[in-house]
């Protein structure tokens, strides 16, 4: 008897489990899988409970899905800030494990969309070519259809500064190493074969075989945006930094391309120099940032007399990276939630337009007659009106000038406005980088 009733009560028990298990199956699979995501039982709580906000059908989807993971962190950061706890050491800390994570996403997703053949080139693509016992030489492409047409390799003497283009008919035959830098994505190498050499629309060129066989050998460790930021930079001269110090006085101004968290693109005007520490001072979306770390290469242009530098960073306030990367990543604050919003449904807008069914030839035509004959008479309308708008206009627009000329002319970057980049802007009255580098 005793036995039966133990056995009931065990029955019980895995019952019991069984149904908690199916009710709580999805908390259970988040949870493990957070686990396995190296973060801590508190932390993924914080993020179960973000999935909930968000009202997520399949709440484990949030490791995996980059919109996901950008909504989950905007709300945790407005959360934060209704506390007004998102600047506490706790709160940048748990951000910066939010974005490393964020990071991986977005490097694992590049990763799946890798290039798989040399069909999937880009005309204009710069490349890289190694010719056996004779060096690198640099190409770019120009025509990607049944062959590779590759413009007339070059090679650079450094030492000389002088450059060395072989005639097209030498490389015909040999088999070749190219090298080239997909934007966005990684590095990749192939082996291939010049068959041929002739003209392509007036240029020297070579003519090469594709290849299906491509490797991919770099992938970076951080995810850079496009940008057109003004900073201040400044070179470092002492041995022992201070990492918290704000420098007042005017720096080298410069302009960044592009940035990460981890460095930047910087225009200069004159000549640049590599293995040079320095420090970035500027400011992203109402934060101020600076940055510490040395510029690793220079790619100078004479014709315009600008330098392009390569900055590594090496130092970077964890509040200050987390600002770099909600720059980045545009996973913005509140008072621009709108945005967000409508870049998820914009992707929401493109996978309904790919259901709706095609319209048929005669329809295409008949639709088109009807827009070319609406369109015929909002000319017509137009062309009635515009002599006494011409007038106004041109009133108007007298003014402006006369007002703008009142005014002192357009604004600048820091004084009211930013306006279309010159060059000059990055070019100090005394010189170039390398005299600043100099007085330095």
């Amino acid at each position: 008897m005793n036995i039966f009733i133990a056995l009931l009560i065990t029955v019980a028990i895995i019952a019991l489990v069984a149904r908690l298990y199916v009710l709580n199956d999805k908390k259970i699979q988040f949870f493990a899988k957070g686990l396995d995501s190296n973060f801590k039982f508190a932390e993924i709580s914080t993020l179960w409970k973000l999935s909930k906000k968000a009202k997520l059908e399949n709440p484990i989807s949030l490791y995996v899905s980059l919109n996901e993971f950008n909504n989950c962190i905007l709300k945790y950061i407005e959360d934060e800030k209704a506390k007004g706890t998102d600047k506490s050491y706790q709160t940048q800390q748990f951000l910066t494990k939010l974005y490393d994570y964020r990071t991986r996403i977005a490097l694992d997703t590049d990763g799946k969309r890798g290039l798989e053949s040399t069909k999937s080139l880009n005309v204009g693509q710069r490349l890289r070519i190694i010719l056996p016992g004779k060096g690198v030489f640099s190409a770019k492409l120009l025509s990607n259809g049944r062959e590779l047409v590759v413009t007339r390799p070059v090679q650079e003497d450094k030492k000389n500064h002088r450059f060395h283009m072989p005639e097209c008919e030498m490389w015909i035959g040999h088999s070749v190493s190219i090298y080239f830098w997909r934007k966005g994505d990684a590095g990749y190498a192939f082996d291939t074969t010049v068959f041929e050499a002739g003209i392509f629309q007036g240029h020297d060129c070579l003519f090469m075989r594709h290849s299906d066989k491509l490797d991919r050998i770099q992938k970076r460790q951080s995810i850079r945006c496009e940008c057109n930021v003004y900073a201040q930079m400044y070179m470092i001269k002492n041995a022992v930094v201070d990492y918290n110090s704000v420098n007042t006085e005017e720096g080298y101004r410069c302009l960044l391309e592009d940035i990460s968290e981890d460095g930047a693109l910087i225009r200069i005007g004159g000549m640049g120099k590599a293995n040079v520490q320095i420090k970035l001072q500027f400011t992203l979306n109402d934060t101020f940032i600076m940055m510490y770390g040395v510029i690793r290469a220079v790619e100078y242009n004479k014709e315009i007399e600008q330098s392009r530098l390569h900055f590594e960073c090496t130092h970077i306030d964890p509040a200050m990276k987390n600002a770099v990367l909600s720059y980045v990543y545009a996973v913005i604050p509140q008072d621009q939630k709108e945005k967000s919003e409508a870049i998820r449904e914009s992707e929401n807008d493109s996978k309904e337009e790919a259901q709706i069914p095609q319209q048929s030839a005669e329809e295409i035509v008949r639709s088109a007659e009807k827009n070319v004959e609406d369109a015929s008479k909002t000319v017509q309308h137009a062309q009635e009106a515009e002599s006494q708008k011409n007038q106004e206009e041109q009133s108007q627009e007298h003014q402006e000038e006369e007002k703008t000329e009142a005014d002192g002319g357009s604004t600048y970057f820091g004084m009211g406005g930013v306006g279309a980049f010159n060059p000059n802007d990055v070019i100090r009255p005394e010189g170039s980088v390398s005299d600043y580098l100099a007085r330095k």
